[in-house]
């Protein structure tokens, strides 16, 4: 029972700070059937995406 509870807690941080995001790619580049970024340029493109629309944000 604790190991399920933390998998719950683990999964929900890593949603909260947005680590699933790289997960989620891989899995709609396999449903699509395309070569996925590697992590690292994943996480540029993210950095690139949000620096180009800072302007949208409040603070």
């Amino acid at each position: 029972m604790i190991r399920r509870a933390w998998a719950g807690v683990h999964w929900y941080l890593r949603a909260l700070t947005g680590e699933d995001r790289y997960d989620r790619h891989l899995a709609a580049c396999a449903a699509e059937g395309r070569e996925p970024m590697t992590r690292r340029a994943f996480e540029r493109h993210r950095t690139d995406v949000a620096a180009a629309h800072a302007h949208e944000r409040c603070c």
